[in-house]
């Protein structure tokens, strides 16, 4: 389905959709393409919306879905880095939103918590150049606006819950974007360190007891300390501190459903 363009604001170029099986698959066939650095693909709706490890992300019209294409001036070691990037943009957007900072805040790797419970997710793929000589970064985010799961994994909830009457994707988009532009540009200038300690200000579990969900079903219960230079998660176990680069955290708390 072809995409109507829009100008949202200077740095980026948006492409919308009624409908996508998913704007990561949809940002993917357009870097193979070519590619557009800063193209934002904005979807109504997905059919086979993706979160991490390819679960599903159920996409009811009119919750937000988009995908950001880019082509940084960075080593491909540092790419996953965006993903912070992305998840404390929407922090700051989600926090102007409900005009509450302290009720937003960050669940390592990729998800955004409002009030203990997940309002959105992001999902970051790599696409090799069609010259091999740059790699394409798409940063995929699905926002709960007006719906979420009742079933899902890990509690879930949405903006208009908590008192948002007036809100809509593209004001969320758009706060995000403002926000993404500032930070990225701060990450390419200032380094990892520099996003690295203003994610950590307001993530939710530090210093807190978790539960990791690692793969093949290992389960092990840590105290999470901090994030380390390359992103991974340092937890504290029996066994003494290790770094944990893949696995679902779950906070220890008996009013959350494991």
């Amino acid at each position: 389905m072809a995409g109507s363009t829009l100008h949202f604001i200077d740095s980026y170029h948006l492409l919308t959709f009624d409908e996508l099986d998913s704007t990561n698959e949809e940002a993917k066939r357009l870097a193979k393409a070519g590619g557009q650095h800063g193209a934002v693909l904005w979807a109504k709706t997905q059919t086979h919306g993706k979160g991490r490890d390819g679960r599903q992300w159920v996409s009811e019209e009119g919750n937000l879905f988009f995908s950001l294409l880019l082509q940084p001036c960075a080593s491909v070691e540092r790419l996953p880095q965006l993903s912070f990037v992305a998840s404390l943009a929407l922090y700051q957007a989600l926090a102007y939103v409900l005009n509450d900072p302290t009720a937003v805040t960050l669940k390592w790797p990729n998800d955004v918590l409002v009030h203990g419970k997940k309002v959105a997710g992001i999902l970051l793929e790599t696409v090799l150049s069609r010259h091999q000589d740059a790699s394409w970064v798409i940063i995929g985010v699905g926002v709960n606006i007006m719906h979420h799961p009742e079933d899902a994994s890990y509690p879930a909830t949405n903006i208009h819950a908590h008192g948002v009457e007036i809100i809509s994707a593209k004001i969320v988009l758009s706060r995000f974007l403002d926000a993404f532009d500032a930070l990225y540009d701060e990450w390419l200038d200032k380094g990892f360190a520099y996003i690295r300690d203003q994610w950590c200000s307001v993530a939710a579990h530090i210093g807190k007891e978790i539960v990791l969900e690692e793969a093949g079903n290992n389960v092990t219960q840590a105290t999470m300390c901090a994030i380390g230079d390359d992103g991974a998660l340092i937890v504290e176990t029996e066994h003494g501190t290790r770094s944990v680069y893949a696995a679902d955290v779950r906070v220890v708390m008996p009013s959350v459903r494991e």
